[in-house]
Formats: structure tokens, C-alpha cells, sequence
């Protein structure tokens, strides 16, 4: 009796912790899909850092920045406007008009916001602050770009000099919109917590404070910037623990031997379940970001002794949120699933592709190419990127931007690689949209 009533229990005990599983399962996806919001936003601000690096040797003129801005916040909801300071005074802000009366502050005067943005200065990396409630109403996070533009190519972050900062205001409701996070997720109350905060008492980011009297489950958020914040998940019910399961785990005493066999079977089944979906991507089966950061710093480490380096390379699908818009999402996670086969088409076995983010993807090949060698693969992978997707009937052009990077001619680690890579994409999608201008404007202008 005294077996079968532990039997008993320890299905009890599985039956929870299966449901954690899953709900953590469920929970992995909604952290996926707010960390790759906040990534592509992040990258949105530096692309207006290497869009900088083209003026910071003349006069500050807000209008050389005005398409750029614009572009951006239309092209991303969540940001509600776009700031510079050159020299730490605001002189543009995008959109002006609501905006307008702040023009000439001087953050190194406002008590405020200068810690923030004096910790950019002195980390030379992005800091976000909030979030805040707004004069013009709704809660948002402040994203502190410092911008360091090189004057040569290749100049060490370190002895670059400070230009300014560029500032993002994003908008936490569309934020949480945009990557889909919701109050309840199949049953799951979802809540977001600062771990930079004192006490919990003070309240979750969103979401019910109830969490504090629940068995909640917790997952880290790795987020830019300097954030601490926490996926928590509970049933508003509790977890179930009882299910016909336990009562034949107590009735029928002479199988407690074949419970505890298939009980064993399933939770080394989850276990197994568990570890592939943190390390690939469930939509292409693709490595995630951290598979990526992971093999990136296995060939750091041999690099120190092999000296042989590694490329990659930051595919971003241009116009894609239309694709969605347009032909509905399953359209648009078969173009992902079909790109993901495209890039795997054109590596070697020894090479990754990664999915990093909603429409985002980096191959890594270890090994340094010469320059030929460089330009050959990054026109095999745009050729085969952008083939007409064919799929229920729709026909999409696709336009991909590319950037790549070295390790270590370009950098020496692993996020200032990711960066410079993510740099050079953005100015690559700017000179695309440039030249696509330039071609409908010659077409639009009459002969003669």
C-alpha cells in the first residue's frame, strides 16, 4: 500500500510537472517572439547609427535624416518618434509636430534623463529606461543609441569620438502587440516582471499582480540594453493533479512497476522535447539565436588556437510584414519555412543557418573567405533568396538585404560581429530603397 500510495504521488507530481513543461513550452514562444521584437527595433536605431556615420563630418541638418525616420517609425508601429542629439542637445525629433517644444533640450541638464544617457556614453552601448508614463499619454520604453561614427574604416569602437545619441521612444502596448503577447496564452495567465525593481510588490510590467500568491513558472527575457525583465506563467485554476491516472495508480497496485516504466519513458520524452526546442526554432527547424551564440563562441575558442576565422552573414526579407498583411500569416511562415531551405541549399554541412527573428536569418561558415570568395556566396545566397515564391496561388517577388562581417578583421566579439553585420544589412536595405526611388523617378520623368 504504502508503494503504490508513493506511485501514486509521483504521478500526482509528473501530471504538474508535465503542465509546467508545456506551459513553458508555450511561454518559449511567446519570449522568442518579444525578444525578436525587441532585437528588430533595437537594430531599427542602429541602422540610424550607421545612417549617421554618413554626416557626422558636417553641420547637423535635420532634414538629412528626415526620410530615414520616417521610414522606420512607418515601418514599425511601436516606435512612437525618433530623436538626435548631437553633442547631447536635442536638435530634431520625428514626427516634429506633437514633438516640437522639446527641441533644444540638453540632456546633460535634466536629472532625469541624463544618467541614461551618460551610461551610454561611458558603456558605448545601447541603454533602455521605462518604461514611463508619457505627458501625451500610454506607458513607453526610452532606447538610448550613443552614436561613435568612425573616421576610418575599421577604427576601434574605443577610440572613436562621441557624436551624440539618437533616441527611440517605443510604445510598450504596441511593442507587446507586435510580438503577440497577451494577458492569457492557452490558459496560461502570462505576466513581465523587473528584476532591477526592489520588491514585486511594486507590480508586473504587464499583466495581473497575482502572480504573487500563485505556483508560477519563470523564464529570463534576453533583452538589449540593460533589461531584467521576467516571463512568469500560471493557470488561474492551479496546476491539475487529478486525473484517472493517479486513481489506477492507487487501485491497481500490481502495476506500479509498468506506471513507473511508461512514467519514466514520457519525461525523458519531454526532456528530449524541451532541450530541441530551446536550441531551434520551431517554425523551420532552423538553429535559434542561441544555438548560433553558442557554435560562434566554439569557433572563438579555436580560433585562439587555430588563428582561422569565421564569416557571417545577416539575411533580412525587405517588405515582409505587407507579405502577411496581404496573403495572411500561414503564407507568410511558408516564405519563412521556404527561405530557411533556400540558405540551406547554399551551405556546407559544416555551416549554420539560423532563424534570429521574425524575418531575420544569419548563416555562419567557419573559415575566412578572401574577397572573391565573399562577394561569390553573398550573390549565390541573394540569387537564391530572392526567387519568386509561388505558394496557394500567390506569386511574391522576394527582396532580401545582406550584411556580413569577419571574425576578427571586423571585430573581436561576438555581439560587436552581430552588429557590425546588422549594420551593414540596414545599409544595404537604405541603398536598395535609394536605388528603387532613383528607378521609378526615372521612369516617372517625361523624355526629352
Amino acid at each position: 500500500m504504502a508503494v503504490t500510495l508513493h506511485v501514486g504521488q509521483l504521478v500526482r507530481s509528473e501530471l504538474v510537472s508535465q503542465q509546467k513543461r508545456s506551459a513553458t513550452a508555450g511561454l518559449s514562444e511567446v519570449r522568442a517572439r518579444l525578444e525578436g521584437e525587441f532585437s528588430r527595433t533595437v537594430a531599427h536605431g542602429l541602422g540610424i547609427r550607421a545612417y549617421v556615420a554618413q554626416f557626422h563630418d558636417r553641420p547637423f541638418e535635420a532634414a538629412d535624416y528626415l526620410e530615414i525616420a520616417s521610414e522606420l517609425i512607418e515601418e514599425n508601429s511601436a516606435i512612437r518618434s525618433i530623436g538626435l542629439a548631437p553633442g547631447n542637445i536635442l536638435q530634431a525629433v520625428y514626427p516634429l509636430k506633437p514633438n516640437q517644444a522639446a527641441i533644444g533640450l540638453d540632456y546633460s541638464q535634466n536629472k532625469a534623463q541624463w544618467p541614461a544617457i551618460k551610461k551610454a556614453m561611458d558603456s558605448r552601448e545601447v541603454v533602455i529606461v521605462g518604461p514611463l508614463e508619457l505627458v501625451q499619454g500610454g506607458s513607453a520604453l526610452l532606447i538610448r543609441i550613443p552614436v561613435f561614427p568612425a573616421t576610418v574604416p575599421g577604427e576601434p569602437m574605443e577610440t572613436r569620438s562621441y557624436w551624440g545619441v539618437a533616441t527611440l521612444v517605443l510604445d510598450e502596448a504596441e511593442t507587446m502587440a507586435a510580438a503577440g503577447v497577451k494577458e492569457v496564452v492557452d490558459g496560461i495567465r502570462v505576466a513581465i516582471v523587473d528584476k532591477n525593481l526592489a520588491s514585486p510588490v511594486e507590480g508586473p510590467l504587464f499583466g495581473s499582480a497575482a502572480f504573487q500568491d500563485k505556483d508560477y513558472i519563470s523564464l529570463p527575457l534576453h533583452l538589449p540594453g540593460g533589461l531584467q525583465w521576467e516571463l512568469l506563467g500560471y493557470p488561474d485554476a492551479g496546476w491539475s493533479s487529478a486525473a484517472k491516472e493517479v486513481w489506477s495508480a492507487n487501485v491497481v497496485g500490481g502495476a506500479i512497476s509498468l506506471i513507473f516504466v511508461a512514467m519514466a519513458f514520457l519525461l525523458v520524452s519531454e526532456v528530449y522535447k524541451v532541450r530541441a526546442m530551446a536550441l531551434h526554432d520551431p517554425l523551420t527547424g532552423l538553429a535559434n539565436r542561441r544555438l548560433l551564440e553558442d557554435r560562434m563562441r566554439q569557433l572563438v575558442a579555436m580560433a585562439e588556437l587555430s588563428r582561422a576565422g569565421f564569416e557571417i552573414f545577416y539575411v533580412d526579407l525587405d517588405a515582409f510584414k505587407p507579405i502577411n498583411d496581404d496573403y495572411g500569416h500561414s503564407v507568410g511562415d511558408q516564405l519563412l519555412i521556404e527561405i530557411g531551405d533556400r540558405l540551406q541549399t547554399q551551405v556546407r554541412q559544416m555551416d549554420t543557418v539560423a532563424r534570429v527573428g521574425g524575418d531575420e536569418f544569419i548563416v555562419l561558415t567557419p573559415g575566412n573567405m578572401r574577397t572573391e570568395q565573399k562577394d561569390s556566396f553573398l550573390a549565390r545566397i541573394h540569387q537564391s533568396v530572392t526567387q519568386v515564391f509561388e505558394y496557394a496561388g500567390a506569386h511574391i517577388d522576394v527582396k532580401a538585404s545582406i550584411g556580413s562581417a569577419s571574425f576578427p578583421g571586423d571585430a573581436v566579439t561576438i555581439d560587436d560581429l552581430l552588429r557590425v553585420a546588422d549594420g551593414r544589412m540596414y545599409a544595404d536595405k537604405a541603398r536598395s530603397k535609394q536605388k528603387s526611388r532613383k528607378f521609378q523617378g526615372a521612369e516617372a520623368s517625361p523624355a526629352g
